[in-house]
């Protein structure tokens, strides 16, 4: 029996954009974050462990060696996955955070690599002068270049109590230049969801306000509470309430619904990478269990996306391989 395809998942839009199998090469570009190198603060956001909250941190390094890390992972992804294409994604920390000749030379280094089909950068609102978008516009008119915006949320006291360093006006602003000055630039926006200084319609208003500036991509996340992070001192504290699977799906949904149909959802939660670490929610250990758990919460209250939204057509866009009739994947942790 053929599942109705509930979102439009970050699988097919690769799929559409690429046509065949793509997965990102995570690349480390040595650069830090203002919430730790003293600029807005010294310990990183609430939330962010000492990995920058997945890979790794590093001095800074020159096109050669962002190459050699590219050339020592593609083989493994390639034979795991039967890979086609690949994205060198520049994860950790603030990646637009340096002088625009450093991000232009890293940047172009990955870009030349062979296999090596466009970019994934991860950054923040408050990190993208003039100068970096001008860039990264002059190589998205060449090349796939997608930003990885980390906005988290748009209640100002859920910024304030994550310590983001930047406020909701950061956030819209930095919208508003990408699609002004950087249109070629492909935005995907990353959300926490569970935050408990979060309003009672921050779903809803984080979807509206993605539809009115025409992004690409959303990426999701749960609240999750890990070792040697801010968040993990005041939860022995203090503990304060975390959602759990049945009421972060409940926000899922009110945000899907109300979500433009063609926005790719890359991720809709987070596995922990590492479990002894992660000291609540306890489902975000358990992968599978969790993905089940959801598509079925998404099946029992015919969630679709787009369903709610104001003003865009429902239908999603359809494979450039696949008829509309596919099943769709549930994309969880990466």
């Amino acid at each position: 029996m053929i599942e109705l395809e509930r979102y439009y998942s970050y699988n097919r839009y690769l799929q559409n954009t690429f046509g065949g199998k793509t997965y990102k090469v995570v690349v480390a570009s040595g650069l830090t974050c203002p919430t730790r190198d003293g600029t807005l603060a010294k310990g990183g956001c609430a939330f962010c462990d000492v990995r920058g909250s997945s890979s790794y941190f590093g001095k800074k390094g020159r096109g050669d060696e962002i190459q050699e890390q590219i050339r020592s992972r593609i083989p493994a992804v390639r034979e795991r996955f039967g890979a086609k294409h690949f994205l060198a994604y520049f994860q950790s920390y603030t990646n637009t955070y340096s002088d625009v000749e450093y991000l232009r030379s890293i940047y172009q280094a990955a870009l030349s690599e062979p296999g090596i089909d466009g970019l994934c950068i991860g950054t923040r609102p408050d990190c993208l002068p003039d100068a970096v978008l001008d860039l990264l516009e002059d190589l998205a008119q060449k090349s796939y270049v997608s930003l990885e915006l980390g906005v988290q949320s748009f209640d100002n006291a859920s910024l304030e109590w994550l310590t983001r360093g930047h406020d909701r006006q950061s956030s819209l602003d930095a919208l508003a230049r990408l699609k002004n000055r950087a249109p070629h630039v492909q935005v995907c926006v990353h959300l926490i969801f569970g935050s408990p200084t979060d309003s009672s319609q921050a779903p809803e208003e984080a979807a509206q306000i993605l539809n009115s500036f025409q992004i690409q991509g959303v990426k999701l996340h749960q609240l999750m509470i890990l070792e040697n992070t801010e968040l993990a001192r005041r939860f022995r504290e203090e503990p304060f309430p975390i959602l759990d699977l049945e009421a972060y799906t409940e926000q899922l949904i009110r945000f899907l619904e109300h979500l433009s149909p063609s926005i790719y959802v890359e991720r809709l939660y987070a596995n922990a990478t590492h479990n002894d670490e992660c000291l609540a929610p306890q489902w975000s250990k358990n992968r599978w269990d969790t993905h089940n758990q959801i598509r079925d919460l998404f099946q029992s209250r015919n969630c679709i996306q787009g369903a709610r939204a104001r003003g865009v057509p429902i239908s999603m866009p359809l494979s450039s391989s696949r008829s509309s009739e596919n099943t769709s994947q549930l994309t969880a942790g990466s």
